[in-house]
């Protein structure tokens, strides 16, 4: 008798109390990804200037995500999280991108994008440090 209350008490902690789903939101939300939903690009954007080590001693320089979507009208913020190494934000086409963000060494530095399309930029300082912005 003593053994069914324990497999009891057992399976009910184990089987929760149902609900919680999966992080994931259904409908409109503010991006793509765990509690954001699938839906409308977001108003605002991070990207992380890093450094890492390829594993060789060697320093491996990116745009952390390297790609971004966000509306029409909506913001992006680079900040440089290496410290010490200057990173900067040259963006391919004129046409409708923002300003180039100069060299900084640590801080953050936002741009606005009014026009849809994709605007495709890099670090002059460090060859293969690449990134889009996706304006929707």
């Amino acid at each position: 008798m003593r053994m069914s209350y324990v497999l009891l008490a057992v399976v009910a902690i184990g089987c929760g109390g149902g609900g919680g789903g999966d992080g994931y939101t259904t409908g409109p939300g503010t991006g793509n990804g765990p509690g954001t939903g699938a839906g409308a690009a977001a108003g605002t954007a991070s990207v992380s200037m890093q450094q890492s080590d390829d594993g060789y001693g060697s320093a491996v320089f990116s745009f952390s995500p390297g790609s971004v979507t966000i509306a029409k009208g909506g913001t992006v913020t680079w900040t440089n999280e290496a410290g010490k190494v200057a990173h900067n934000v040259t963006f391919a086409a004129t046409t409708g991108a923002p300003a180039n963000i100069p060299n900084m060494t640590t801080g953050s530095n936002s741009r606005s994008f009014a026009a849809s399309g994709s605007y495709s930029y890099q670090c002059t300082n460090h060859p293969g440090m690449n990134g889009t912005v996706s304006v929707q």
